[in-house]
């Protein structure tokens, strides 16, 4: 019986009356959700100034650099003059091959009118302004004169129109009704239109409408 009522006792004594004050105090405490950490710092990341920008090389380069680039070892028919206010369409010298007047093209072809000159740069040569001008016409096309434009100067008090032409697509560098300026890049050689081979075909035209031996009228009025 003794036992009995010892075991009664004991599990009937509320645990909390076995703890001494500061144990109670500590186990009633709330438990820390979120752990103390230092303050955040911005440290320095060591090794950047080690480490190279990569840019894409690029450079600035006049059409005289490009075209004597493009064209370089290749026999040279005339001298231009940079500074001039008429000037050849290529800012430094480049083969030419037909000239203006009749030819005859093939066998089977007959006598036909070249109403220019052929000037051999290479493909992708950049082409050059004759003068300062208006731009008339531009036409992107694979017939006839191909891609090329027509610019309209006033020279010594006569309208002269100068004709660029088989330009690569793409490649014209002005706009219709633009002012222009002599030695700005109108396009690049190609070969579109009626042509064997990359080339410029190059007219003057007085008036707008007469077709002159362009490299007689160069060598008369280009510096």
């Amino acid at each position: 019986m003794l036992f009995v009522a010892a075991v009664t006792i004991v599990t009937t004594i509320p645990v909390n009356s076995l703890l001494t004050p500061a144990d109670i105090a500590t186990a009633n405490a709330p438990e820390s959700i979120v752990s103390r950490l230092p303050p955040q710092e911005l440290g320095e990341i060591s090794g950047g100034a080690d480490i190279p920008i990569s840019r894409d090389d690029y450079s600035v380069t006049s059409l005289r650099q490009q075209l004597l680039a493009q064209s370089a070892g290749r026999p040279t028919q005339f001298v231009n003059n940079s500074t001039a206010p008429i000037q050849w369409p290529f800012a430094a010298g480049v083969p030419m091959s037909d000239q203006f007047g009749p030819r005859v093209l093939c066998d089977t072809c007959g006598v036909t009118m070249h109403r220019g000159v052929d000037f051999l740069p290479g493909r992708g040569a950049p082409i050059q302004i004759i003068a300062d001008g208006v731009v008339r016409y531009i036409e992107e096309s694979d017939d006839g004169l191909g891609v090329h434009v027509i610019i309209d100067h006033q020279i010594d008090g006569q309208l002269v129109s100068s004709v660029y032409c088989h330009m690569e697509f793409g490649s014209v560098a002005v706009s219709q009704g633009e002012t222009v300026k002599v030695g700005q890049l109108v396009g690049t050689v190609g070969d579109t239109g009626f042509a064997f081979g990359p080339h410029l075909h190059f007219e003057i035209r007085l008036n707008g409408t007469e077709n002159v031996d362009p490299v007689a009228w160069l060598n008369e009025h280009a510096g």
